[in-house]
């Protein structure tokens, strides 16, 4: 019963990680570049699985997808981002997670829409949100919630600085290069989910190496974030993220620290992607 009761504590807080392994996206520049800056190309899919890490019990909690395709609509050429998540069959029995987020942006990747299918136990809810104005100094989105039929909440968000909705961030982290950054320097970034704007501080901690097995490693560039949140045990480094030091930059290991353990991501497979996996060792068999 009460490893029942933590794995029960542990799925809710994996309804806040399923979003946390995008924040590995938050690391941009603070100016609007050209698509063709950027190291991806459609098609491009990433299998995840995320696990609940507890003292000695490590236990696979669910698994995420996320592919980028092109969309052609009106003449105006743009690309889309879906992300579907779920929880194993065992976390099923406790809480069963099945949501889907799918986001749309601009030729030069500036979001234009987002819409989040929430499907966690008897709860069901849809965000869709349309974003209004952007631009470095001002962000202008609207917001609306629907649940069981009923409106729950619709209003407008605003931010004085580049804001973006959980995928839509994604194409301009992908696009620095981390190797030209100085160690410890720190950025900020914004994000709209639901109906809040959560700001976050990010931090490049340097090069590391990051080990799947005996026999195979990734070079990889480690990230930190500080932020403030109930669902975790500190600000500071709540969450490090580990992006392949190559020119891909997809993210190899994600861990995020927890009131009760912790939660870690990591990549499990990839299909489709622009550059080689050059931050990839193998190491012989002896």
């Amino acid at each position: 019963m009460e490893l029942e009761t933590e794995c029960r504590q542990c799925n809710r807080k994996i309804n806040f990680m399923k979003h946390l392994f995008l924040i590995f996206y938050f690391f941009l520049p603070l100016t609007v570049v050209q698509a063709t800056d950027f190291p991806f190309r459609a098609n491009e899919e990433l299998s995840l699985d995320i696990y609940y890490k507890y003292g000695l019990v490590m236990l696979r909690a669910g698994s995420a997808n996320l592919k980028v395709t092109e969309n052609n609509n009106e003449d105006k050429s743009s690309y889309l981002m879906a992300l579907d998540f779920k929880t194993t069959s065992f976390f099923d029995k406790i809480f069963k997670m099945r949501d889907t987020l799918r986001s749309a942006v601009t030729e030069n990747l500036q979001p234009v829409h987002h819409v989040k299918y929430i499907h966690e136990g008897n709860y069901h809810f849809t965000d869709e949100m349309f974003f209004k104005k952007f631009g470095t100094t001002y962000t202008e989105a609207s917001v609306r919630r629907q649940s069981q039929q009923l409106v729950r909440f619709d209003t407008i968000l605003t931010a004085n600085t580049m804001c973006y909705d959980m995928l839509s961030v994604m194409p301009f982290i992908i696009s620095f290069d981390y190797s030209q950054q100085a160690v410890a320097q720190q950025m900020t970034a914004s994000i709209f989910i639901g109906k809040d704007k959560i700001d976050v501080t990010i931090r490049n901690e340097g090069q590391s190496i990051v080990e799947k097995s005996d026999t195979l490693k990734y070079k990889a560039y480690k990230i930190a974030l500080d932020f403030a949140d109930s669902h975790f045990n500190e600000s500071k480094n709540a969450v490090e993220i580990w992006l392949s030091d190559d020119q891909n930059r997809i993210p190899i290991k994600i861990r995020a620290k927890l009131r009760i353990g912790a939660v870690e991501v990591y990549l499990t497979s990839w299909k489709n992607l622009k550059y080689p996996l050059s931050s990839e060792i193998k190491i012989p068999v002896k």
